[in-house]
């Protein structure tokens, strides 16, 4: 299958199974974009260095991206907000701690890639 013209984003694509995505996608022709707290470049694959627990960071990747791609076609969001006080006292974390760490993490970066889809389909509507 060839992504050619496409442009994907992998949050969390700097390491471990993201990293995998990432690197498939360029194989097949996409112009790819990985976010993460560590962000080497590879070949056809930007990084971008963002700690996707604060909103700022995250605001300035989907900036960056989309100024530099205009769109995105597809959009991995395979982000995790680190491990940092995943348990207390050995004991599991309770759903907030879990929550804002993937869940929050995760949504803010399809806040921003969907938020710029529909205004791109705004402009495709007759007026």
């Amino acid at each position: 299958m060839s992504l050619d013209g496409k442009t994907a984003v992998v949050t969390g694509g700097t390491k471990g199974v993201g990293q995998g995505v990432a690197r498939e996608l360029a194989q097949h022709g996409a112009r790819v974009f990985v976010t993460g707290r560590s962000a080497p470049d590879h070949e056809r694959i930007t990084g971008l260095r963002c700690d996707h627990r604060i909103d700022a960071q995250v605001n300035a990747a989907f900036q960056r991206i989309l100024c530099e791609a205009y769109t995105i076609d597809i959009l991995v969001n395979n982000v995790w907000g680190g491990y940092e006080g995943m348990t207390e006292d050995g004991n599991s974390p309770g759903p907030n701690r879990f929550g804002n760490n993937r869940s929050g993490a995760g949504t803010r970066c399809s806040m921003r890639a969907f938020a710029r889809t529909i205004w791109q389909l705004s402009l495709l509507r007759p007026r």
